[in-house]
C-alpha cells in the first residue's frame, strides 16, 4: 500500500533531515515526519505446543522481561506481523515498554498469521520493548512477532 506524503500545509516542508542526518518524509496518514527507512525487531519462542503465557524472546533466547530491545531514537511502530506454524486456540500478543505493565499495543491471533500495517504507536529514545504472549486457549507452535519501526522527528 502506498502512503501519501503530501505536504499538510503550505508552511511545512514535506522532506527534512533530523539532527542525526536521518531523512524524514511527512506521512500524511499519521500526520508526522517519519524516516523512509524502516527497522524491524523480531521476538519469538523456539518451542512447539506452547500452552502457557510467557514473555517472547529476543537474541539467543533472552526473554524480554529480562531485557528488551532498547530503541536508539524516537520512533513510531508502523506495522506488526505475527506468525506461527500452528495455532489451536487464541493467543494475545501484548507490546509493552520499560518493564511497565501498561499495554501500548495488543493483537490477537486465532489463525496461523496476522499482520497490521497501519499502526501509529509512538515510542521514545531509550525505551525498551517487551512482548508478552498470553495464551487464552489451545496452544501455539514457534510464535514469531515482528515489529516495524520508522524513526520519528
Amino acid at each position: 500500500m502506498l502512503r501519501d506524503v503530501v505536504t499538510p500545509s503550505s508552511n511545512q516542508n514535506q522532506i527534512k533531515q533530523d539532527s542525526n542526518g536521518v531523512l524524514l518524509f511527512f506521512d500524511n496518514s499519521r500526520s508526522k515526519f517519519l524516516s523512509a527507512s524502516r527497522q524491524t525487531y523480531k521476538f519469538g519462542v523456539k518451542h512447539r505446543n506452547v500452552a502457557s503465557s510467557r514473555w517472547l524472546n529476543i537474541i539467543d533466547g533472552i526473554p524480554t522481561n529480562v531485557t528488551g530491545y532498547k530503541i536508539p531514537r524516537n520512533a513510531t511502530i508502523t506495522s506488526i506481523t505475527i506468525q506461527c506454524s500452528n495455532n489451536t486456540g487464541t493467543t494475545n500478543f501484548i507490546v509493552r515498554k520499560n518493564d511497565n505493565p501498561a499495554t501500548i499495543y495488543s493483537s490477537s491471533l486465532s489463525t496461523s498469521s496476522n499482520s497490521v500495517d497501519n499502526l501509529n504507536v509512538d515510542i521514545d529514545k531509550d525505551d525498551w520493548l517487551q512482548i508478552f504472549m498470553s495464551v487464552t486457549s489451545g496452544a501455539v507452535d514457534f510464535p514469531l512477532l515482528v515489529l516495524e519501526l520508522a524513526w520519528r522527528e
